[in-house]
């Protein structure tokens, strides 16, 4: 295999990881949501999904900047 296609390999990898850490959390986040209340924990998790999107904007940004040089 050449560099390409194991990068593209890892990649898929990564992803297919993230989704089922993702999975794995749902259970906690309504476990966090009946111990401080929904109100409380909807306000939180939005907070650290605009952190996480931020992080993936730059991390993209990063990448592709990193690619062009």
């Amino acid at each position: 295999m050449d560099e390409s296609a194991l990068q593209a390999r890892l990649d898929r990898i990564e992803r297919r990881q993230y989704l089922i850490l993702a999975l794995l959390v749902v259970p906690y986040l309504y476990w966090f949501g009946t111990v401080v209340g929904f109100w409380v924990a909807g306000a939180v998790y939005t907070a650290v999904a605009l952190v996480a999107v931020v992080a993936v904007f730059v991390s993209r940004r990063r990448r592709r900047n990193a690619a062009g040089q």
